[in-house]
This record gives C-alpha cells, structure tokens and sequence, in this order.
C-alpha cells in the first residue's frame, strides 16, 4: 500500500492535534498527554535546527506544552488550525532562547545589582518574532523533518508535569480561591492558609454588606450634592463606589515603558493608618506625588529582569542565590496568601520558573489584563501625569522587560489640585463626568 499523502496526513495530524486542545480545554491532563505525544517528536526535530545543548532543546519543547495547557483558552478553532496555534507557542518560546544571553558568569551584558541603590536596570531590546521563525515556516520544516527521539530525560519531565496537573485537583484553596500550587505548596502552611481565606471571606462579606451600603449612600449624597456632599468630597470620595460604576472610564492606555515613576507609598504617607485608608479614597491631597522613586530602579523590576536575563539558566540568577541563602539562614520566603513556601531549592527553582513562564505567556500573546484579579493601578498627580502605585507592579516590569507596545491601567488615586483644576465651577456628578472625560489625556510624568 502506498504510503498517504502529505496533506491526508496533515489533516489526520490536525484532527490529533484538536482533539488534545480540546481535552486540555476542558482541564483533563489526557489532553496534555495527547498533545504530548502527537506532537512532541515534530517539535523537537524543528528545534534540533536551531539549539544545539539538549537541555535547551527539551526546555523549549517542554514549555510549548506547558504554555498550550495553560493559554488553552485562547485558542479559536475557527481563526486558527490547532497545528498553527501550536506551532505559534513553540516558535514564540524558541525565539526567546535564541536571544537569551550567553550562560558564562562574565557575560557583558549581565546586570550588575548594587548592595546599596539599586542601580537602574537597562531593558533589553523588544521582543519580536523573526521571518525565519514564523509559525507557518516551522510548521512547513516540521513535515519535511523526520520525527526526532524523546530522550528518558524529556520524557521524566514531561511525566512529573503530568503528575503535578493531577495532583493540583487534590490541593488546597489559596484565600483568593484558587488551588496553590503544588510544587510550590508545603503542607506546613495548610493551618495558615484556611485561616487566611476566612479573614479575607469575612472581611468580603462585612464590605459587602456593611461598608460598600454605606460608600454607596454617601456617594449618592455628593453625586446628587444633598446636604453632606461637601464631607464627603473634603473625606476623598469612595473610590471602590466610583470605580465599580465607571470602571471602563478610570482605565487609560499608555506604553508600559514609559511608566517609569512609582509612589513611594511611606515617604508619601508616614502615618501607617492614613496609608492604610487613603487606598479607599480617589482624590489624594498633599504633597504626596513628590514622594516618587524610579521604577527601573524597584526591587520588582530586578527581580523580573533577573529572571528574565537568566532565562535559560535561572540557577545562575541572582534572585536565586538570594533566596537560597535566606533559605539557608532558615528564613525561607512564605507567603500564606499565595500558599508558596520556599523550603527547598527546587520550590525556588519552580517560583522563578513561574515568573518566566508569565513573561513567555506575555511574548506570545501579548498583555490580557482580563487574567489579573486587580488592573495596573495609578494615580494621577497635581500636573495631570500618571505614576504607578503599588498594584500590579510585577505586572508592570514584566510589559517593560518583554517590551510591550500597550498596556491598560486603572487610575485609582487624583490629586486634589488635578481635580479642581479639572472640574472647575462643577460639582457632583458634572464635576465628576468633566474629570472623566480628561484622564485619557493624561499621560506618564515623564521628569
């Protein structure tokens, strides 16, 4: 019998291929297993043409699917064959070990960090996706290839990770809800963890039944300018209140690289308790914009750039060294909230690992600020210009370091001086539509 066309076997391929998304999609670790084994064998032949170490071949392999299971929701049958979808992931992750920096410990372009100021950090080029790696030209090279060998050790990999989606179903909620992270989990913090997520489930149901009623009268109160308006306005406005009503039109586009100023949030404010209250607040008075550090200079950001920087060899990073000696000083990093303990080297190791993945995820396909709890907050200062506050600042450095065209931000915080100048003679609602109308205007201070 003759052997099938090239294109019957596509198409048999492709019907693989969509039935394994489609398990993926329905969150059955079946589907990663089909996924694997119908398409590891092309992938690893393509990448054999381009990486050399065998390591970085099944890293690159082994993240493509990982990145499929996980962005399995964006996938459109009807925009996009499931064999280019794929092959999309796998070259996105490609070019990113190709550009990544040399492994040598005297690499030029290594950032240097500082034990006193952090120094700024010196973002890399944009990311962008050659010609020779487009999908459709990986996707015509992996026909013409023959299907390479899965080594034992891509094959050990492959099964601990099928093993880590089966074991998640049985972990524990994290207090926002989701299942911790197995590899990053440690039953040491169990106790902690259910007492966490019932302070945050009572703190939820005394908001919503007590504090946001309350936000929701006085609100109306100014909006409507009844008598008790002006406290209202002169106390900062509830911004929860404002926010859950026009969240569409406190949100502004801006390119992430040009947010480059963060609120110092206790240079600004040294009274813990007003710190703590002026995050329910919109307007902001004093002189707290002049208590701004350089974003590039953050601590997140170097964190993020480390990791980024030593993508192919995070054991090398400094971010890892300086978790294994708090680890070694018995102080590891525990993080009840997130249900994160990092006891061991390999939980180090696999919370760096989580943090680059995001950052593939973001090469790939861009910044959805729809998978985030909270948007990127900032605030507006007595100029009109835009500075990051303390939400989403991972986020933020992430977009930076990949070199995102376009991010959008929520603005959570005005200046008092900002305001009135904006609203002028208005009042109430009509103040608040004429500052509305001005906020996408306003762009990141730039000085």
């Amino acid at each position: 019998m003759p052997p099938p066309e090239v294109s019957h076997t596509s198409d048999i391929a492709c019907s693989r291929l969509g039935d394994a998304l489609n398990a993926c999609a329905q969150g059955s670790p079946v589907g990663l297993e089909l996924l694997a084994r119908h398409s590891v064998p092309q992938l690893l032949a393509v990448a054999e043409q381009f990486l050399e170490m065998p390591d970085d071949i099944e890293a690159v392999v082994q993240d493509t699917l990982e990145l499929a299971w996980h962005d399995v929701w964006r996938y459109r049958p009807a925009d996009e064959g499931p064999e280019h979808w794929l092959m999309r992931i796998f070259a996105s992750r490609l070019n990113s070990q190709l550009e990544a920096p040399g492994l040598a410990s005297s690499s030029p372009d290594r950032p240097s960090l500082g034990t006193g100021t952090d120094p700024v950090v010196v973002l890399p080029p944009p990311i962008s996706l050659p010609e020779a790696l487009s999908p459709n030209r990986l996707c015509a090279m992996a026909e013409r290839l023959p299907p390479a060998s899965t080594s034992a050790g891509l094959k050990a990999r492959l099964t601990d990770t099928l093993a880590l989606l089966r074991s998640a179903r049985d972990m524990p909620s994290t207090p926002s809800g989701e299942p911790a992270d197995p590899r990053l989990f440690s039953p040491a913090i169990a106790s902690r963890m259910r007492l966490s997520r019932l302070s945050r489930r009572t703190m939820q149901e005394l908001n919503r039944y007590v504090a946001r009623p309350l936000e929701h009268g006085a609100f109306a109160l100014w909006r409507h300018q009844a008598p008790g308006g002006a406290w209202v306005e002169k106390q900062g406005l509830p911004r929860h209140v404002i926010e859950d009503r026009y969240a569409s039109r406190l949100d502004v586009k801006v390119s992430p690289r040009e947010l480059l100023h963060q609120l110092d949030y206790q240079g600004a404010f040294p009274d813990r308790k007003r710190r703590h209250r002026v995050g329910n607040r919109l307007l902001w008075g004093g002189n707290w914009d002049s208590s701004l550090q350089p974003f590039l200079a953050s601590r997140r950001m170097h964190f993020i750039a480390d990791i980024w920087h030593h993508r192919r060899r995070p054991e090398q990073s400094h971010s890892y060294h300086r978790l294994a000696e708090q680890l070694a000083r018995g102080k590891p990093i525990v993080s009840h909230s997130d249900g994160i303990m990092l006891d061991r080297p390999e939980r180090i190791l696999a919370y760096l690992r989580r943090y680059r993945l995001y950052m593939e995820s973001i090469a790939c396909f861009g910044f959805d600020d729809r998978l985030s709890k909270d948007p990127l907050g900032v605030a507006v200062d007595r100029h009109g210009h835009l500075v990051k506050t303390n939400k989403g600042l991972h986020r933020l450095a992430m977009s930076q370091v990949i070199g995102v065209s376009s991010i959008r931000v929520r603005v959570r915080a005005i200046h008092r001086r900002w305001w009135h100048r904006t609203a002028g003679e208005a009042c109430g609602q009509e103040a608040l539509d004429r500052v509305l109308s001005a906020l996408p205007h306003c762009r990141p201070r730039v000085d």
